[in-house]
């Protein structure tokens, strides 16, 4: 199992190959059935986030048995070429430009063609399947389990974004800091719970009675005591006893808002905060991924729109009163 930090390995040997694939995902056998001088594989894993993300291909057809792994699923992109796919009873045929899951607890096997390359996002099952109980607030009494098949249009979009954004965070080397690390991960876990069809997805769709207005204040309580702490809704709900589901509705139906517009805002304030009280090493960068943004763009535009002047605005006049002071 692949832990933090990256990895990249090139390799015409199979043995070496195999070896290096089992060490980030799990045992399995894979044949050549093109051309074995063909063979050229290059695996790179990027270990920033909670989430790996890896790309894979071998520049030759080969089909692999994955058997039933136990501890991950993985969201794969065919960003090159076409493979086909079977888990359980299930085969589909796999195309440029789509995202499959692959649930564990199932048979499954790849054909991959020769120009085949794949970019997966490799998603802890034991932190999904707690995710997935916070919003139902219940425990998972079966298997977490994603139909395989495509990602829609709309959460293939979505998922491309993302991608593209791990990739400038590893390739870049970003520090994130934890705020934007945990926000980051709880974001990957949700799109995809909420976005791809599953054997909680009905569960998830049910009407859920709203939070209570005592506990929707709690809650709001417990975010200004922990706003600069790596906090996520699924932690605030757990915090204060109701599904993540439960409380987003009561802050729907009390407060007009979200609770993560609600921690958003607690969030800007501490930011603000931060800003006018700077020291000669304060950017706004950092003060901005300190408190969870970690889109600079948008984190200007939020709070340009709450206290009517932009981040640096702030900065400079801070800055330049303490000048005039001296």
């Amino acid at each position: 199992m692949v832990g933090a930090g990256s990895i990249t390995v090139q390799t015409r040997d199979l043995d070496e190959a195999i070896e290096a694939v089992t060490r980030v995902y799990s045992l399995h056998e894979t044949a050549v059935t093109g051309r074995p001088t063909d063979l050229n594989v290059v695996l790179r894993v990027f270990g920033r986030t909670a989430q790996p993300l890896v790309s894979l291909s071998y520049g030759t057809e080969v089909s692999i048995d994955a058997g039933e792994f136990s501890n991950f699923i993985a969201m794969t992109k065919c960003a090159r070429g076409s493979a086909s796919a079977r888990q359980g009873s299930r085969r589909v045929d796999w195309r440029n430009g789509q995202t499959m899951p692959f649930s564990p607890g199932l048979g499954t096997d790849f054909r991959f063609d020769r120009t085949f390359s794949q970019t997966s996002v490799r998603l802890d099952i034991d932190r999904l399947e707690r995710l997935c109980g916070r919003l139902l607030g219940r425990p998972l009494d079966r298997k977490l389990r994603f139909v395989l098949q495509p990602f829609s249009p709309e959460l293939q979009r979505l998922w491309d974004r993302l991608l593209t954004f791990l990739q400038c965070v590893n390739e870049d080397q970003l520090a994130l800091g934890a705020v934007v690390a945990a926000s980051l991960d709880d974001f990957i876990l949700t799109t995809v719970l909420q976005g791809h069809p599953h054997s909680f997805t009905d569960d998830l769709a049910a009407p859920v009675a709203p939070a209570v207005p005592r506990i929707v204040r709690c809650a709001e309580r417990y975010m200004a005591e922990n706003a600069a702490a790596p906090l996520t809704i699924a932690d605030i709900a757990l915090e204060v006893g109701v599904s993540v589901r439960a409380l987003q509705a009561g802050f729907r139906e009390w407060r007009q808002t979200t609770p993560m517009a609600a921690l958003r805002h607690v969030r800007l304030q501490g930011a603000r905060a931060a800003l006018l009280e700077p020291d000669e090493a304060t950017e706004v960068t950092d003060v901005a991924l300190r408190w969870g943004f970690a889109h600079l763009g948008r984190f200007s535009a939020s709070y340009k729109a709450i206290f009517d002047e932009t981040p640096g605005s702030t900065l400079r006049r801070r800055r330049s009163r303490a000048v005039e002071r001296r």
